[in-house]
């Protein structure tokens, strides 16, 4: 063998060093899809907010100057939203049916009145 012929050993640990840090980004994307909640879909913060806002102005005439209940009703739209985010998303917002926002509306006005209960 000529010295051409020979690999170069000082080059190995290069890629040992990268196998390293490839396995630890896999590693770090596993793990992070690992503790994704399945049945919760990712919505843009731009629609969780025209969400929040719409429903918030949907109800604000009932709450006026009131800042408690306008607090409660802000925590009521954004329960709404995790409720209907567990089950649709953003494309699907149409598909909500009426029985379904009337079962999360009670869950959540309850969740608001009893805000100790932590089941949810």
């Amino acid at each position: 063998m000529t010295k051409k012929d020979k690999p170069k050993k000082e080059r190995l640990w290069l890629y040992l060093i990268a196998g390293i840090f490839a396995a630890g980004a896999l590693l770090i994307y596993l793990n992070e899809q690992s503790h994704k909640d399945p049945d919760f879909h990712e919505w843009s913060a731009e629609m969780d907010s025209v969400f929040v806002k719409n429903c918030y102005d949907k109800y604000k005439p009932q709450v006026k100057d009131d800042m408690i209940k306008q607090e409660s009703m802000k925590s009521f739209c954004k329960c709404m939203l995790s409720k209907i985010k567990t089950k649709y998303s953003e494309s699907e917002m149409g598909n909500v049916t009426n029985t379904e926002i009337k079962a999360w509306d009670a869950e959540c006005r309850e969740k608001i009145s009893n805000p100790n209960n932590i089941t949810q």
